[in-house]
């Protein structure tokens, strides 16, 4: 079976706004990344310089914490994971495992400056969509926080 980047892109939250053309030329810049169920994605206080869309397969989230680690989240086919990090290359502020064996794609700093170089626009509309993700995810957090600053 052959793995089509622009299929996996397609349909998803982040590049709604793309035509498949422009999913195919996105992918140009991507890099596929496998990992084993059990694997450490990334560890918190990593070096953090990539986003990853997860392909297939599951992820999980953990926060470390005075009483040890804590499970924020799983995440399943299409999700986009470690997007402040592209951002800001600050260090990683959770650690993410594969539950199952995961196929990846990331973009990092490098492909993210290379498409910036060869398609600017298609950079910019990148960068756009991905304050919107981020801006509709921080959104989210506070509610949730008000809800338990309120228990």
């Amino acid at each position: 079976m052959t793995f089509n980047v622009a299929d996996v892109l397609d349909g998803l939250e982040l590049f709604q706004e793309f035509s498949y053309p422009e999913l195919k030329l996105i992918g140009r810049f991507l890099t596929k990344v496998e990992k084993k169920q059990g694997a450490v994605v990334f560890a918190e206080g990593d070096p953090g310089d990539y986003i990853l869309i997860l392909a297939e397969g599951r992820l999980s989230i953990f926060k470390g914490g005075e009483h040890g680690s804590h499970l924020l989240c799983h995440e399943g086919r299409g999700r986009i994971v470690g997007e402040m990090a592209l951002l800001d290359r600050e260090r990683r502020s959770a650690t993410c495992m594969a539950d199952t064996d995961c196929t990846m794609l990331t973009l990092n700093d490098v492909g993210l400056r290379q498409m910036a170089d060869e398609a600017p626009l298609l950079a910019y509309r990148f960068m756009f969509n991905l304050a919107k993700l981020l801006s509709r995810r921080l959104r989210r957090t506070s509610g949730m926080l008000v809800e338990y600053l309120s228990v």
